[in-house]
């Protein structure tokens, strides 16, 4: 029997949450697989998942070493979750040593992302223009919230470099998209201001945070789901903030707005196509990924508009998720490939994120009961989505770590 690597699994067992925290696992995953993990080395391990920060704690009785793992968590990065999840299943099946996966995690760590930046500010103005479709806007709103929507991953992608700048960007963004819709609206015949300032934040409103909150309290996270609930709630008053300023400065120039059209019938199935594919370079899944993410979204929406139309948003929306989960489960299945690469993109398009901008907006108005309203359907919402996740999980499981 080979000698076992104490210092090289210790390090490994303390690499490897770091690595799948920051590429965007939730709190219940990564803490699933490393005690599977650590059962498979030999190891007497537990471990302990916050958005910020993963403690593990290594060993038995007056043996055990305490290590807390610092994690700066950046965009979700679904190509390099792959990359590591295919490291962790081959330690799972002997192929490879804890001292070759901390290599391999090395690698992936220092590996340039895929796509260029530029790319990923043109798919953040792709989703605005599908997001314009899917909240009924007109062709006017849509190369408007198009345009905006440029402008505001052109802010993102400067503020990267500049961390104090970084802290402000939620803030300059929906400024930036409030004082354009303003002043645009009445001016532009067709624009609808709301419309065009919620479609070009799409990408910054956390209905996604906010959905794996819930997810984490709802499997007994709750340090994590709490902490992460509340980021999202910054997130949002950051942007309502910054949406509120941009109307009041621009409240003496405004016109009355002049609604136009909404998109023909056509446009919706278009927008499933392009939408989960600008989702693609989002996430910073592999560009193959495109052919099972189209599908998963479709499958989430159309579920979802099925479900809505029958029992209502709510339940609508846990039968998308539900639809997403089970065709999620099933590719990890067959491609024995994280959950995350389709679950991820897929729940995008039913994430309560507007809903989350509307009862932010409405509490900035004055009008606290709208706003109260809003907020309770949107955690409903987000509720359903889990629920949704939760179900496909039991019917179909995936069988994968992560």
């Amino acid at each position: 029997m080979p000698e076992i690597d104490s210092d090289a699994t210790q390090r490994f067992l303390t690499e490897m949450p770091r690595a799948l925290a920051t590429y965007g696992t939730p709190a219940h995953r990564l803490e699933e697989a490393m005690v599977l993990c650590a059962e498979k080395l030999g190891q007497n391990a537990e471990f302990f998942s916050m958005p910020t920060a993963v403690m593990c704690a290594i060993g038995e009785g007056d043996q055990t070493r305490m290590h807390m793992v610092r994690v700066m968590p950046g965009e979700v990065d679904l190509e390099k979750l792959d990359c590591v999840d295919a490291i962790l299943g081959k330690v799972l099946r002997d192929e490879m040593t804890p001292r070759e996966a901390l290599g391999a995690i090395a690698q992936v760590r220092a590996a340039p992302t895929r796509y260029h930046p530029l790319l990923v500010v043109l798919c953040v103005g792709v989703a605005s223009a599908g997001a314009a479709r899917f909240f009924g806007g007109s062709w006017i709103d849509l190369l408007t919230a198009a345009s905006v929507g440029l402008l505001a991953g052109g802010i993102g992608l400067f503020t990267q470099k500049h961390r104090q700048v970084a802290r402000v960007t939620d803030f300059a963004s929906a400024l930036l998209a409030s004082l354009t819709a303003t002043l645009l609206a009445g001016r532009l015949n067709g624009l609808t201001p709301g419309i065009v300032i919620i479609s070009s934040l799409i990408g910054l409103v956390p209905g996604l945070t906010l959905t794996v909150a819930i997810n984490e309290l709802a499997t007994k996270n709750l340090v994590a789901g709490t902490a992460r609930s509340m980021h999202a709630l910054m997130v949002l008053l950051s942007i309502g903030f910054g949406v509120g300023a941009g109307q009041v400065l621009a409240a003496d120039l405004s016109l009355p707005a002049v609604p136009g059209d909404p998109m023909p019938q056509w446009t919706d199935p278009v927008a499933i196509v392009l939408v989960p594919m600008a989702l693609t370079v989002h996430f910073r899944a592999r560009p193959r990924d495109v052919f099972v993410i189209v599908p998963a979204a479709a499958v989430g929406y159309y579920g979802a508009r099925f479900g809505t139309a029958l029992t209502g948003p709510e339940l609508g929306a846990c039968m998308g998720a539900f639809a997403v989960g089970v065709f999620g489960n099933l590719h990890a299945r067959l491609a024995r490939r994280p959950t995350a690469i389709t679950h991820v993109p897929g729940i995008m398009l039913l994430v309560p994120g507007a809903v989350g901008y509307t009862s932010v907006s409405s509490f900035m108005a004055g009008d606290v009961m709208t706003g109260v309203e809003t907020a309770f359907r949107m955690v409903i919402v987000a509720t359903g989505i889990v629920i949704g996740l939760l179900l496909a999980n039991v019917l179909l499981p995936s069988k994968q770590s992560l």
